[in-house]
């Protein structure tokens, strides 16, 4: 006989229909094998009381009369238990499979939105500094100042969730920035026409004609780049 019992559903979930429905099938399917057993075993004591107070055991029912139906019940109710409790397996282990694909979608929703808001604060923090550092090797600095902040600081273990302007203005104290506020709109620095060159570019109030970065003609020709191959 099988002994197949549905397992608890976890407190925390919410239970499928589909679920709920297979374990009450399932119940039903038990109380109806354990039922068609006392009959049969009900029948083969009649049975055999009636062997043993007939005067010939000929004029006897053979006691194989009450069990062949009840039998045949039995049989069929418990290949169907087994049917349904495979379907319930089933589908427990889907809701179980689409239960951890969603936490692995949810995690790796959590992390891209982790790393959009640190390159988000890293953007705004370097934007502050661009207006107020003409120096190229502090600004360097500012660079290896600001990943030492958010990769060792413990206060910014939780910055990715805390709310935008108070990490900037708290990076911006501890790097000793000193923007100006009433350019932030809410979510960043308020755009004022062209973009703007930082005070340590090396194009910033030149004019030329010719590369400022790099020397012309170039030296190993010679000669204009348009003349070259």
């Amino acid at each position: 006989m099988s002994n197949v019992v549905p397992e608890p559903q976890v407190a925390d979930e919410a239970p499928d229909p589909l679920v709920l429905l297979a374990e009450s099938r399932l119940r039903m399917l038990r109380k109806l094998a354990e039922m068609g057993m006392e009959l049969a075993e009900m029948g083969m004591e009649r049975a055999r009381r009636a062997l043993n107070t007939e005067t010939d055991p000929a004029k006897g029912r053979d006691p194989t009369d009450f069990l062949a139906p009840v039998s045949r019940v039995v049989r069929l109710t418990l290949a169907q238990e087994e049917k349904t409790a495979d379907k319930l397996r089933d589908l427990r282990a889907g809701i179980v499979r689409e239960k951890e694909e969603e936490q692995t979608r949810t995690a790796e929703r959590r992390q891209a939105a982790a790393e959009e808001r640190e390159a988000k604060v890293r953007r705004l923090v370097i934007q502050a500094a661009d207006t107020e550092i003409a120096d190229f090797e502090v600004m360097e600095g500012i660079f290896a100042a600001l990943d030492e902040r958010l990769d060792e600081d413990e206060a910014y273990e939780d910055f990715t969730e805390r709310p935008l302007r108070e990490t900037v203005e708290r990076l911006c104290h501890d790097l000793a920035l000193n923007p100006d506020w009433s350019r932030w709109d809410g979510e960043g620095w308020i755009k004022e026409g062209p973009p703007v060159r930082p005070l340590h570019s090396e194009f910033i109030n030149k004019q030329s004609r010719t590369p400022i970065t790099w020397q012309w003609p170039r030296p190993e020709s010679g000669q204009p780049a348009h003349q070259l191959e």
